[in-house]
């Protein structure tokens, strides 16, 4: 009878045991969607497919977005970049961009000389503006993605495409971002970025000119030319990190609604829908 028991007693624990370990498991699967540890991985495979109709022409102004709603904006058009100026800011809400495989081989040296935009109307941001401010001269559209003219160079050293950003951030994960976009333009023969800063209500100034510091920047990108046209979009705090890229990895729509901004709003519909909605790590290789 002993016997028996101690037998019956050990199924028991063991039972015991699965259950506890099943319990962990979901725990652990619970808490890695609630945080996003794991959420866009799913999409990675799980992407629908687009069935709707393929661009064979090319759309102009694809790199254009619209303001939010009573929010100040200026639209600037330079030679390798369009704008949409905050006087209130002193920053660009956003900085859009067609960006091609071509360009990305461009061999026109960087200038380094920051100068104010002569298109803006209002309080012109200087150079003076950042200095001893702790925060580097970050570049919306980079000096490296405007390579293919000199004129487009000069013009992505204007203030107006300029935002105060961390160092270790400028340095590091943007740059990282900045690299694989080159990377993706060269892929995919044409894309669409747009890129700006997220200022909370209440914000921290720098300069005489009192310039807006940000708390977080974001980055979409599109690849609609593409056989199988995509996108994504980045939101990153405005301060050192170090997570790997695709963490940072979010839909269109959801900088759409952070930002209030509406992008690529000139795609069909069925077709923008799609970009803003998904993603897939796959694909963009993240």
């Amino acid at each position: 009878m002993s016997k028996k028991r101690k037998a019956k007693k050990k199924k028991k624990s063991t039972s015991s045991q699965w259950v506890v370990l099943l319990l962990l498991i979901s725990g652990i699967g619970y808490l890695m969607n609630l945080y996003g540890c794991g959420g866009l991985s799913l999409r990675e495979y799980n992407t629908p497919q687009y069935e709707g109709p393929t661009l064979t022409t090319h759309i102009d102004d694809l790199d254009m977005a619209r303001t939010a709603k009573g929010c100040p904006s200026q639209i600037i058009r330079h030679t390798g970049h369009t704008l949409s100026y905050n006087n209130n800011l002193r920053l660009a809400n956003w900085v859009g961009y067609e960006l091609t495989a071509q360009e990305t081989m461009g061999n026109v040296e960087r200038t380094d000389w920051f100068d104010t935009d002569p298109k803006v109307k209002g309080t012109k941001v200087r150079h003076a503006d950042y200095t001893h401010s702790g925060f580097d001269r970050g570049h919306l559209a980079p000096a490296a993605d405007m390579k293919w003219s000199q004129q487009a160079m000069v013009e992505s050293f204007y203030m107006s495409n300029i935002c105060p950003q961390v160092h270790a951030l400028n340095a590091g994960l943007w740059n990282t971002l900045e690299n694989r976009v080159r990377t993706w333009a060269q892929r995919d023969s044409a894309i669409i970025v747009v890129c700006g800063p997220i200022v909370p209500q209440q914000h921290s100034t720098i300069g005489k000119n009192r310039v807006a510091v940000p708390s977080h920047y974001y980055k979409i990108i599109a690849a609609p030319y593409s056989t199988t046209p995509r996108g994504i979009a980045f939101i990153m705090p405005n301060e050192d990190i170090d997570n790997p890229l695709y963490t940072y990895a979010v839909t269109i729509d959801s900088v759409e609604n952070t930002t209030g901004i509406d992008f690529l709003y000139n795609l069909p519909d069925s077709l923008e829908n799609h970009i803003e909605q998904n993603i897939d790590l796959k694909l963009w290789q993240l």
